[in-house]
């Protein structure tokens, strides 16, 4: 299976960019990529954090030292792939998603495209595509490797969003839906947009990976709803089958 190095931008000193209301970018990219590294570590990948707090690698606050931590990291433990999150910041009147790999014409881009694509139909940003970009991260990594910018934190509609635990959850799903389809792996994520963060999430989505409960017209799976004697039928039903399946 393969090995990931999940990048949270910024972090201890360096906060990157910072919202009208004073959201940092730290603070989300880490929420972000630490739900990332849970849906993909429940896959079989491999993954490795370059922090899993609010502290820079290598611990000395200097940018290149920083930098050169996130990429030392992702050679040594020979990844596959290395996925670096951050927030964009300019204008507030700034809006959108994009993706950046080092070049065009190789796996970087392919995968640059597939996360780019899987965020835009799951956000429901601007989609400002797929660039090319000389950054540091992604020239010095010794494997495919992309930086998204979920969205623009100088926007106080955007930073809004970023902010919000549900919209921090879906940038992370969406992320991994774009990663699982770079590397065709078929897996059901995000499939109840009600189920975010409830208590039970896992184990609901869990059952409908397996094809044991189903949502409504609209995609909802309605979690604290009571359910009928029909529905209960039903899910007896197919639990049996799946059981008799599995044997």
């Amino acid at each position: 299976m393969a090995r990931v190095v999940v990048d949270p931008g910024h972090g201890g000193y360096d906060s990157g960019a910072v919202g009208p209301s004073g959201l940092r970018e730290s603070d989300v990219t880490l929420a972000v990529c630490l739900q990332l590294r849970d849906i993909l570590v429940a896959q079989g990948i491999e993954v490795f954090l370059t922090r899993d707090g609010d502290y820079v690698p290598g611990g000395v606050n200097e940018i290149n030292a920083d930098l050169a931590a996130r990429c030392r990291l992702a050679n040594e433990q020979r990844a596959d792939y290395f996925i670096s999150v951050h927030c964009n910041s300019a204008s507030a009147a700034a809006h959108g998603t994009e993706t950046y790999c080092y070049l065009f014409g190789g796996q970087g881009e392919q995968l640059a495209r597939a996360v780019q694509s899987s965020l835009i139909k799951d956000l429901g940003l601007t989609d400002r595509g797929v660039r090319s970009a000389n950054y540091y991260v992604l020239r010095k990594t010794n494997m495919p490797a992309i930086l998204t910018e979920l969205a623009f934190i100088s926007n106080p509609i955007e930073e809004r969003m970023l902010a919000d635990p549900k919209y921090q959850a879906v940038c992370a799903r969406a992320i991994a839906k774009g990663i699982f389809n770079y590397l065709h792996i078929q897996v059901v994520l995000g499939m109840f947009n009600d189920v975010i963060n409830h208590w039970a999430q896992r184990d609901i989505e869990w059952l409908a990976q397996k094809g044991l409960v189903k949502g409504d017209d609209n995609g909802n799976f309605r979690p604290d709803a009571p359910a009928t004697r029909a529905e209960l039928a039903v899910m007896v039903k197919r639990a049996i089958d799946y059981v008799l399946k599995v044997k």
